[in-house]
């Protein structure tokens, strides 16, 4: 078993992507997947302690990797999932939270800090 913490980005936009890499840069361990499929095989793989999902992917979205998340029968259907997206409608936020997203953000409402520290609160618990 290791040290190492990481954090599963799931985002397709590279602005976003580098933005929070240069947060995260010496604090953590952090995974950036583009699509659903590469998030579930990072997520197999490296076993994160949170997840930051977009909901809005290529290929799968993550609506499927939530509830795919969550469908798991082992510890890892138990990691925080932060979900932070653009999608602001009620609609999708009661969506994220019944298939078992933590917290919900909404990117054009929240500012990087605001994220890093839900991710950390997340961390501590």
């Amino acid at each position: 078993m290791t040290d190492t913490t990481f954090i599963l980005v799931v985002e397709d936009d590279p602005i976003l992507k580098n933005l929070l890499g240069h947060t995260f840069a010496g604090k953590y361990q952090t995974l950036y997947a583009s699509d659903g499929n590469e998030a579930l095989a990072f997520f197999d793989q490296y076993k994160p302690a949170v997840v930051l999902l977009d909901l809005m992917l290529p290929t799968m979205d993550g609506f499927a990797v939530l509830e795919t998340i969550r469908k798991r029968t082992d510890t890892l259907k138990n990691v925080p999932i932060l979900v932070v997206s653009n999608l602001g409608q009620e609609k999708d936020k009661e969506r994220a939270k019944t298939l078992g997203a933590t917290d919900y953000l909404v990117k054009a409402e929240v500012s990087i800090e605001e994220i890093v520290a839900k991710i950390q609160t997340m961390l501590v618990h």
